[in-house]
């Protein structure tokens, strides 16, 4: 708010309220008047009290209007100043983009500068190497003439060389050969006394071998029956089993004979609770024998169980 509008509006509230004193007082000076005729009573007439209108709510209200006149002032005064500060960051913000297309461009034109660099030195790179490559093939063709030159000089003095050491080489084959021929009968008669020698002790050992097999095929048949009488031992048979019963049985045993584990496994012609009989059979015998089978023993060992009534 201006100045000029403050003074105007205080002028227009001194005149609202003079004129309000003058109806009030113009008001009194008639009652005044008018009660100056009136008959006289004994007793005195009281004063008149001349009242003026209580000017606090137009005051508030010229306040209030003020206070809104000056809040909406402010308030359009706070929006000019936010679309003036809108205005300067969109224009920052295009000077920013402006700078940053500036920028691209600018880098943009240095990377073709140094693309063009690059393909200018390759291309005069290429062109060194090219003029290397040339020199170094003449360079190679001269070697290879020397070489092949001096490589005839060579082949020719080998040649020579070679119709001497072949006349020596043949005089010293004709005495090799006959020394070896000597040598050839002395060690065929050797390696043939050797195989005669040799065929004798492969038959020995085979002979040997045979005989261990044979002992060693005894000893499991015995093992593998022991284990199954001591099972047929401890076999509890259920009233279900009838004869002809054949099961294949497998049991698990670690060094010392002790068994851990034991299981049918096919074929197995039994029912249900004679193999679980079985199995329990296996189970209660608890170690088989071990001492005197060692050359036998495996961790596991399947054999055929039979029940023939």
């Amino acid at each position: 708010m201006t100045s000029a509008q403050r003074k105007q509006e205080l002028k227009d509230l001194a005149q609202a309220v003079g004129l309000a004193v003058a109806v009030h007082l113009g008001f009194g000076l008639i009652l005044f008047i008018g009660a100056w005729e009136w008959p006289r009573f004994d007793q005195p007439d009281p004063p008149v009290r001349v009242t003026l209108v209580d000017m606090g709510p137009m005051v508030e209200q010229r306040r209030a209007e003020e206070a809104e006149r000056q809040a909406a002032e402010q308030a359009a005064e706070e929006q000019r100043r936010q679309a003036e500060q809108r205005q300067r960051e969109q224009e920052a913000e295009r000077q920013r983009q402006a700078e940053r297309q500036r920028e691209i461009e600018r880098r943009e034109r240095e990377l073709a500068e140094r693309r063009a660099e690059q393909q200018r030195q390759e291309a005069e790179a290429q062109r060194q190497r090219e003029l290397e490559q040339q020199a170094q093939r003449e360079a190679e063709r001269q070697r290879a003439e020397e070489e092949r030159r001096r490589a005839e000089e060579a082949q020719q003095r080998e040649l020579e060389e070679l119709r001497r050491q072949r006349e020596e080489a043949q005089r010293r084959r004709e005495e090799e050969q006959r020394r070896l021929d000597d040598i050839a009968q002395r060690r065929e008669a050797e390696a043939a006394e050797r195989r005669a020698a040799e065929e004798a002790e492969r038959l020995r050992l085979a002979a040997e071998q045979a005989e261990a097999d044979a002992r060693r095929a005894t000893l499991r048949e015995e093992y593998v029956s022991t284990i199954r009488e001591l099972v047929r031992r401890n076999w509890n048979r259920p009233p279900t089993t009838r004869p002809g019963v054949v099961c294949r049985v497998r049991v698990v045993q670690i060094p010392g004979g002790e068994i851990i584990a034991a299981e049918i496994v096919r074929p197995c012609n039994a029912d249900e609770a004679t193999r679980r009989s079985i199995v329990a059979a296996v189970m209660r015998v608890g170690e088989l024998p071990y001492r005197g089978y060692e050359s036998v023993f495996a961790r596991e060992i399947d054999f055929d169980f039979r029940f023939d009534g």
